[in-house]
């Protein structure tokens, strides 16, 4: 059997974790830990009924990252992030569906106005 190498095995590991964002929101300080981060919040606020995301999102996010100067290679690494979590995070819900509280719902609520309107500092 061959070695997995070291990406896919950071991957797969990535899948199993929960919460699914947390394997590349580790590095928050970087775009592709913001992403995760985001499609962590819009894929939770999905599940909770809390919201959705506009079409755009992913688009505008990525924009915003660059005005504060990602590079091509940063960019495309956020996007894979984001593509990447909400994906997994998508399957994990259907599997292991995670209820939520009401509380949980209001917060996600208020992230998804943050989120709609552009503002993507602490989504």
């Amino acid at each position: 059997m061959a070695f997995l190498p070291a990406g896919r095995a950071l991957l797969l590991a990535c899948f199993v974790a929960l919460p699914l964002g947390a394997c590349v929101a580790g590095h928050a300080d970087s775009a592709a830990g913001r992403a995760a981060v985001l499609a962590t919040t819009v894929s939770r606020a999905i599940a909770c009924k809390a919201g959705s995301p506009q079409r755009t999102t992913l688009d505008r996010f990525l924009a915003a990252e660059k005005e504060r100067g990602a590079s091509g290679e940063q960019l495309a690494a956020a996007r894979s992030a984001y593509v990447s979590v909400s994906e997994a995070e998508m399957i994990n819900q259907g599997v292991r569906p995670q209820p939520c509280t009401a509380e949980e719902r209001a917060a996600l609520r208020g992230k998804m106005n943050e989120v709609r309107a552009g503002r993507f500092e602490a989504p």
